[in-house]
């Protein structure tokens, strides 16, 4: 047995009341503990006069709960004034029987809201507490990623660098990757496991040790019989009063009261039941919950709730009826039964042909059955959805789900590509499409991520989650419905759309709405401890390789060479050897030509030559 609050040895106890006593105005109740037994509960029945007349000879029938004390943090809230007591003492009993450690997984479940919304799916969260995991002590990512790496040695770091390891950051992706959260006491993360459900709200399912209400099964056909008339008088009060269409239908009130407890009387009650619904009765309400006790006290077999006019319509006219529902179910009975009679296995469920293996999708954790698609359908399964690699299909019931193999994919088919807005500094905002999954997030911004939601609209930034720090350039700013900076974002980010339970694909109308809301860049100044604000015009991708090809300057307009340059080039250099006057030699170059023109000159003829006058000595 757990620990409950307030060092008590039970989990709650109820009070009560005996609801025609306390209509004539005496409270006359009793508390009782659970889990109990039929015997405790037929003598406190007994002792608040339950089964008792009254003055007038009408015997105290109906009873409901008028308070609890509960001691299971987060379960009184879940409990009504007219429960069903086999289902609390059900209930109470599987509570009781947890050990310590199983009592923290129920109540850490409890606090992350999973299979929480009523008594039966409790009941089936106390069988399924192998799909949860709790580390008591570990409250925020710090603690969490410190754990992994100290404690389940998820990655090896030596001792002289786990100092620099950013520990809540790790944390932080662990989570990411598991969908855990943080309670009160402590982590609580998916193991992955199947949720099956082993409760299905119906009295029969509830194990014979655990109903109290079997004092009441052989109750006397005269106190039924009273009962389907309290029950008929009460209906047809209510129906008058809360729909007028039935008034004006059932004109006399006796003749409408005796055809409701004809109808209880011989079990034709989910009618009832479906006209109640519709005008917003619920089990928490009191006919609905009366109802339901006189299911239990009568035996009652839904197969069997079918109305003599469905099947003279049926016969009359097949097609226009739900003959072939009918047929199927006394197929599947005699099937059932044909089975039992020789010894043979009926046909095979999910459960039955589960090969080990799980898969894992946005959406949860699912085991995988290799029935094929038809069985699952002939099981009472549904499509509802694929996994991202599209090799399975998750099929369900409404309350249980499997994977099974799509033989209709090819191995090969891409998982779908996740389709973002991508606002980088200085340039404009550009959509792009990215692998799903944490990696491809984080290889966009560049870093470990962050996800902020200024907008009303179904979208998320995903940002570098220490932009700022490691000082990457500031991008965008962030405003208020003032239009007042509150924020501002570094680096590259994306705009993503958001599902249920994690980033989807932007659609077009918030892809376009976003490039526009982020088009325009800025750059900020800090002027006079204040952070303004400056747009300027984002980058043209192709103006580095226009500024280094083109010949006109005055034309970098994303098109190279397309000005009148070379022509205009062309006429300004032949005016220029027009107008230019001749350049005269320098000193230097004459003396250079004269050296080059003696050079080339022959030498004189000597016989030509003049001899000097001889004289004589």
């Amino acid at each position: 047995m757990p620990h409950y609050d307030y060092d008590k040895d039970y989990p709650f106890a109820a009070f009560i009341t005996n609801l025609g006593k306390y209509n004539e105005g005496f409270l006359v109740g009793e508390w009782v503990k659970f889990p109990t037994t039929a015997e405790e509960l037929k003598k406190v029945f007994e002792r608040i006069g339950i089964g008792a007349k009254d003055d007038f000879g009408q015997t105290y029938e109906e009873w409901f709960i008028t308070d609890y004390d509960c001691y299971v943090d987060g379960l009184y809230d879940l409990l009504g004034e007219y429960a069903n007591l086999d289902e609390l003492n059900y209930l109470a009993s599987k509570l009781d029987d947890m050990s310590q450690d199983e009592y923290e997984r129920f109540q850490a479940a409890m606090k992350i809201g999973d299979h929480t919304g009523s008594i039966q799916e409790l009941i089936n969260l106390t069988e399924n507490l192998d799909c949860y995991d709790i580390y008591p002590d570990i409250h925020d990512h710090d603690d969490l990623g410190r754990y992994y790496i100290e404690e389940l040695d998820a990655m090896q770091v030596p001792e002289h660098l786990r100092n620099y390891i950013d520990y809540e950051a790790y944390g932080r992706d662990i989570a990411l990757e598991e969908s855990g959260q943080f309670t009160d006491r402590g982590y609580v993360w998916d193991t992955g496991d199947s949720f099956r459900e082993y409760y299905d709200g119906e009295r029969g399912s509830i194990p014979e040790e655990y109903r109290v209400m079997t004092f009441q099964d052989d109750i006397p056909k005269e106190e039924i019989s009273e009962w389907a008339m309290d029950l008929a008088y009460d209906m047809d009060e209510f129906f008058r009063q809360h729909d007028p269409q039935y008034a004006a239908e059932h004109p006399e009130e006796h003749a409408a009261k005796e055809e409701i407890y004809e109808n209880l009387m011989a079990g034709r009650i989910s009618a009832l039941d479906e006209k109640l619904a519709a005008l917003g009765q619920t089990q928490e309400d009191y006919l609905p919950s009366e109802i339901e006790k006189f299911k239990d006290a009568t035996s009652y077999e839904e197969f069997l709730d079918v109305a003599p006019q469905t099947i003279r319509e049926a016969i009359e006219n097949p097609d226009q009826s739900h003959v072939d529902e009918m047929l199927a179910f006394a197929e599947q009975a005699n099937r059932e039964y044909e089975a039992e009679l020789y010894g043979q296995q009926a046909a095979p469920t999910p459960d039955d042909r589960e090969t080990g293996e799980t898969v894992r999708t946005p959406r949860g954790t699912f085991h995988v059955t290799d029935m094929s698609r038809e069985q699952m359908v002939a099981a009472g399964y549904g499509f509802h959805h694929e996994s991202e690699d599209g090799k399975y299909l998750i099929m369900t019931n409404g309350s249980r789900a499997f994977a099974i193999p799509n033989g209709d994919t090819p191995e090969h088919t891409a998982p779908e590509k996740l389709t973002v807005l991508v606002v980088e500094p200085m340039k404009e905002p550009y959509v792009k499409e990215i692998d799903p999954g944490l990696h491809a997030l984080q290889a966009e911004v560049g870093g470990d991520i962050a996800a902020s939601y200024p907008f009303d609209d179904p979208v998320g930034l995903v940002l570098n989650d220490e932009g700022k720090l490691i000082g990457l350039d500031l991008n965008r700013s962030l405003r208020d419905e003032h239009g007042e900076i509150y924020d501002i974002v570094a680096g590259t980010f994306l705009v993503a759309g958001l599902g249920e339970e994690s980033f989807t694909s932007l659609p077009p109308e918030l892809a376009q709405k976003y490039m526009e809301h982020f088009k325009q860049p800025e750059q900020f100044i800090n002027l006079n401890g204040q952070i303004v604000a400056l747009p300027v015009e984002p980058e043209n991708p192709l103006r580095t390789a226009e500024m280094t090809l083109e010949d006109d300057y005055g034309m970098i307009d994303g098109i190279i060479n397309n000005g009148r340059r070379g022509e205009e080039l062309e006429k300004a250099q032949t005016e220029a050897r027009r107008t230019t006057p001749e350049k005269k030699p320098s000193i230097r170059e004459r003396l250079e030509d004269a050296k080059r023109e003696c050079g080339e000159r022959k030498p004189p003829d000597k016989a030509h030559q003049k001899k000097p006058p001889e004289h004589d000595l």
